[in-house]
């Protein structure tokens, strides 16, 4: 019998009990002895996970993507097998895991127990799997509350981005990705190491879990017309031909402002400039779907 740890976010957007239920029964039903547990905190999350006797057992995190980027650094040191029930708004991580949003869906996939190691990311020594933001993007997680994400779902996003665009404000960063370096002025920047977020939009579409790479981008000082004209290309991660717009992989990258910038990763905060960003490469193993692929080749 297979044993797993289910942990269960109580925030996490709600409508979603009978559902749940319905995962667990699965899940039991499929040959699981599941221990689940009501997380109080994100210290009793992270004490559960490093006190989990079973060794071979999977840990099954029930949340969103800031729940799971909270989870990473234990499950990185104990070594366990994560799988992922999507509870939040934008389930960023199960999209680039190839795990569908509907619970007993995503359930179905971890009783199937397809096994990939991917890529983790760090920045100044904090984990996050999805994508790391200073500028635009961490206005547009400030203008989020749970309020709208409760009620209005992924298209709270696009309502926080509107409202974001309107400061528009932008800073000089000094900039290494690898052997290449730059100066220049920005109004955003991102570091992604998965291939989607802000519930759905596709970082660059050459970017994997699997690739052992970043992907960064940074868009140039534009009015916000041209930012809304970007927008289909932000949603597709089709950027290298776009104007104002630098791209770049690379495995490590160094960020420096001239004050310190407040850094955000799977929309939580995490650290502040000056930033230095590393992946590892096949750090964790998961429980995936059908991870997508590159739309196009890396340049």
């Amino acid at each position: 019998m297979q044993h797993a740890l289910l942990l269960v976010n109580p925030n996490s957007r709600n409508g979603q009990a009978a559902e749940l239920d319905e995962a667990i029964a699965l899940l039991k039903t499929s040959g699981f002895e599941v221990a689940v547990h009501i997380t109080q905190s994100r210290a009793d999350m992270l004490a559960k996970i490093a006190g989990y006797p079973q060794q071979d057992g999977i840990v099954i995190i029930a949340g969103g993507d800031g729940t799971i980027s909270s989870a990473l650094a234990s499950v990185k040191k104990h070594q366990r097998t994560l799988a992922i029930l999507p509870l939040g708004t934008a389930n960023d991580f199960a999209r680039s895991l190839g795990i569908p949003q509907d619970i007993l869906a995503a359930t179905e996939t971890i009783v199937a127990g397809k096994r990939q190691r991917i890529n983790l990311a760090t920045v100044n020594g904090n984990y996050f799997v999805n994508v790391a933001h200073i500028g635009l993007g961490v206005d547009v997680t400030h203008e989020l509350t749970p309020e709208t994400k409760k009620y209005f779902g992924v298209f709270a996003y696009l309502g926080a981005f509107f409202s974001a665009i309107k400061r528009n404000r932008s800073f000089k960063i000094n900039l290494k990705a690898d052997d290449w370096n730059c100066s220049v002025r920005v109004i955003h920047l991102a570091v992604g190491n998965g291939r989607f977020y802000g519930g759905g939009n596709i970082v660059d579409n050459t970017s994997t879990l699997l690739d052992g790479q970043l992907s960064l981008f940074c868009i140039k000082p534009q009015r916000w017309w041209q930012l809304l004209l970007l927008g289909p290309s932000l949603r597709n991660g089709d950027l290298r031909t776009a104007e104002r717009v630098i791209c770049k992989t690379a495995r490590k990258i160094s960020i420096n402002t001239t004050k310190p910038i407040e850094l955000n990763a799977d929309g939580e905060y995490k650290t502040k400039t000056p930033a230095e960003f590393a992946v590892m490469p096949e750090a964790i193993e998961v429980i995936a779907g059908t991870i997508p692929q590159p739309t196009t080749n890396k340049v």
